[in-house]
C-alpha cells in the first residue's frame, strides 16, 4: 500500500510538471501586469466561475493579507455573483472597474461562465488575466496584447484544480518578490 501511495504521488507530481512548465512565461507576464497595476494606483478584481470562486477568494485574501512575506496589503477585491443574474460578475465590474485595472478571471475550462465578466472588463478598459484550461489557440483570439492567458492543457478536473492553486500561490510569490526586491 505504501508503494501505491508513493507511485500516486510521483504520478501527480509528473502530471503537474507537464501542465505547469509551459506556464512560466505567462506567469511572469501576469505577475508583472498585476504588480504594475497596483503600483500605479489601480486594483485587481478577481472572480471565478462556479466552484472557482473559492480560488478567487483565496487569491484575494493572500494579496490583501500576506502570502509568505510581510508586506502592505494590496488592492485586490474578490467579486461575488449576484443571485439570479444572467450576467455573472458584470454588474460589480461595471461598478468598481476602471481603466487599467486588472480583471483576474478563473474558469475550469475556456471562458465558461465568465464571458459577461470579460465583456464588462473590456467595456471598462481593463486588462484581463485569464486562468483556465483547454486549448490556448482557441482562446487567443479573445485576448488583447496587454492580456495574459494562463491556459492549462489538461482535461483532468483534479489536475487542473491542483495546478490552478499552485499558479495562484506562484503569482503571489512573484508579486511579493518583485514588490519587496527579493531575489531568491
Amino acid at each position: 500500500m505504501l508503494k501505491l501511495v508513493h507511485n500516486r504521488l510521483q504520478q501527480t507530481l509528473s502530471q503537474l510538471d507537464a501542465v505547469l512548465s509551459p506556464q512560466s512565461e505567462p506567469l511572469l507576464q501576469a505577475a508583472g501586469a498585476m504588480l504594475h497595476a497596483v503600483l500605479n494606483g489601480q486594483k485587481i478584481l478577481v472572480c471565478g466561475a462556479r466552484e472557482r470562486s473559492q480560488l478567487a477568494a483565496h487569491f484575494a485574501r493572500l494579496m490583501v493579507g500576506q502570502f509568505e512575506h510581510d508586506r502592505p496589503g494590496l488592492p485586490v477585491i474578490s467579486l461575488q455573483e449576484f443571485p439570479g443574474g444572467h450576467e455573472p460578475y458584470a454588474k460589480p465590474i461595471r461598478a468598481l472597474g476602471t481603466h487599467n485595472d486588472i480583471l483576474f478571471a478563473i474558469a475550469r475550462r475556456g471562458t465558461e461562465g465568465l464571458q459577461p465578466a470579460l465583456n464588462a472588463a473590456r467595456e471598462r478598459g481593463m486588462t484581463i488575466v485569464l486562468l483556465t484550461s483547454g486549448v490556448a489557440e482557441q482562446l487567443m483570439p479573445e485576448m488583447q496584447t496587454s492580456d495574459s492567458l494562463l491556459c492549462l492543457a489538461s482535461d483532468s478536473e483534479r489536475l487542473v484544480h491542483e495546478a490552478q492553486l499552485i499558479i495562484l500561490h506562484t503569482l503571489c510569490d512573484l508579486i511579493d518578490r518583485q514588490l519587496l526586491g527579493l531575489t531568491e
